[in-house]
């Protein structure tokens, strides 16, 4: 083995699961960008999530070299703080990758797959879903359902920070290994199945419009700031019903009380993707699935990933 094998078995031994995929993700990501630039898909608000992106990574970098470059004494007085910070990047980093990865869908693979996803549901339940929820759209009910859609990433935190502050680390670490690893997981789904959703595809078919109040008209500003709906690719597997199935299923046996109180935000979330028209049914039950496999398979890694750092 020279040097280099040995310094990077080294680095990845020292490294945590979720911390390599995110590097293995982020890495092509930003050579694509900086190939890309001037592509269409991008926008002066790219230039703004990548300065996020690398800030990120340089703390995360910060963190996990900071015992070597601090006094000892000096770590040890920072030790909960270090630990903190070195918890939540690899998560901080993922979400910042999220918001990458959609403009840059199309620059990988620019077949979309929406007449497919359409046809599947149609074949599956024998009409749009969205489309036949028409005659329910009401003001208050668009609200409601822009504000449950808005608790995406809320959700996902919440309940890793009760755990955190309960000291139940090794649950905690459960919960972000399998969060982080869905979410990274759906990213590859994205560029292999690249979809807008029924909103664009079944345009045609819409005849009453999703008028909300000035809620709704926020909660879209702040979700299409920087990601342009005009752009991303997000749609196939369903990231958002993966997510918020995960972390119920966490908060079921982790964290009960919280789960009942998730409950039935999370139910009004997973109908809002269909009633704002941001996802086929075929998405929900990708999401779904895609959540329960890595709820079974996560912890698993996380172990075996645990007992071959060691050796290391």
């Amino acid at each position: 083995m020279n040097a280099f094998q040995a310094w990077l078995q080294g680095a990845v031994g020292k490294s945590r699961l979720e911390e390599v995929l995110a590097l293995l993700l982020f890495c092509p990501m930003l050579i694509l960008m900086l190939q890309n630039h001037d592509h269409a898909a991008f926008r002066a608000s790219d230039i703004n999530r990548i300065v996020v992106t690398g800030i990120v990574l340089a703390s995360y970098i910060v963190i996990v070299k900071v015992q070597v470059w601090l006094p000892d004494v000096l770590v040890r007085f920072m030790a909960g703080g270090i630990r903190f910070m070195r918890d939540a990047l690899p998560f901080m980093l993922c979400i910042v990758i999220y918001t990458n990865m959609h403009n840059m869908v199309h620059i990988v693979n620019p077949n979309d797959v929406d007449p497919m996803l359409a046809e599947w549901d149609l074949a599956l339940l024998g009409f749009h879903p969205a489309v036949e929820l028409q005659p329910w759209v009401t003001e208050p009910l668009t609200d409601t359902m822009a504000f449950a859609y808005s608790l995406f990433f809320i959700h996902p935190l919440i309940l890793p920070l009760i755990l955190y502050w309960r000291g139940q680390y090794e649950y905690f670490r459960y919960t972000m290994v399998c969060l982080i690893l869905t979410f990274y997981v759906g990213y590859i789904g994205y560029i292999l199945f690249p979809a807008t959703g029924p909103k664009y595809e079944l345009a045609e078919l819409f005849t009453v419009r999703l008028n909300g109040t000035a809620i709704t008209d926020q909660l879209e500003f702040l979700m299409n700031v920087e990601i342009s709906e005009r752009t991303r690719r997000d749609a196939f597997p369903s990231l958002h019903n993966a997510i918020t199935l995960q972390t119920l299923l966490f908060a079921a046996l982790y964290v009960r009380w919280y789960f009942w109180l998730m409950l039935p935000l999370a139910l009004l979330l997973f109908a809002a993707t269909i009633y704002l028209r941001y996802h086929y049914v075929v998405d929900m039950l990708a999401g779904y699935v895609l959540a329960l496999v890595v709820f079974w398979l996560g912890p698993k890694l996380e172990r075996a990933w645990n007992r071959w750092a060691r050796l290391y």
